[in-house]
């Protein structure tokens, strides 16, 4: 979708059709409507995540083209933009959860990113069922395989040599709800931009 096409739908489409027609039901840019291409690239992650490919789900500027954080104003995928993909697995999610929940003193004991990070998730994520490993994949007890997964998918067609980021969301409703919010936020800037 070009910049136009994507502030037009979110100018006329609810937050909630938004959500089902660019980000769940689509082929996400990235893959230049290759469907093939994509579910092959679902496909070879959920394998090594050891997760079903119907349990991956594209988001941010790979999905639709254009940024919809509200610190980025809508900036255009290109050729440096990182690949966001949501996760979702319960099992994964509750056990990030339960290590991050029975581990507060190692949490003194890290960087202060990965503090950071681990305090965020204590005070917001969790809340929407999220896990965002990009800042805690070194800590979590199946990271070390998730991180060989992400640079394995950072060497197949059409993510060569991009950043490859995992959130791991702890059912379809908790995704659901996270870009609901997220594209009412985005909507709402562009209405008040306007």
């Amino acid at each position: 979708m070009t910049l136009e096409e994507v502030k037009e739908s979110l100018r006329t489409k609810t937050p909630v059709a938004f959500v089902d027609d660019h980000l769940f039901d689509c082929i996400p840019v990235v893959f230049g409507g290759s469907r093939a291409s994509y579910i092959a690239w679902k496909r070879a992650l959920a394998q090594r995540l050891e997760v079903d490919p119907a349990c991956i789900v594209f988001v941010g500027s790979a999905a639709t083209g254009v940024s919809l954080n509200p610190s980025k104003f809508f900036k255009p995928f290109d050729s440096k933009s990182d690949i966001d993909v949501a996760v979702i697995s319960s099992h994964h999610f509750n056990a990030a959860w339960r290590y991050l929940r029975m581990n507060g003193a190692r949490r003194l004991k890290v960087d202060n990113r990965t503090r950071i990070a681990w305090d965020e998730h204590v005070n917001k994520y969790i809340y929407w069922g999220t896990i965002a490993t990009d800042k805690l994949l070194g800590v979590l007890p199946f990271g070390l395989e998730w991180l060989k997964a992400t640079t394995n998918a950072a060497q197949l067609p059409p993510t060569v040599g991009r950043d490859i980021n995992l959130r791991i969301y702890s059912d379809h409703d908790a995704l659901r709800n996270y870009q609901i919010n997220s594209v009412r936020t985005a909507r709402n800037n562009l209405i008040g931009q306007e």
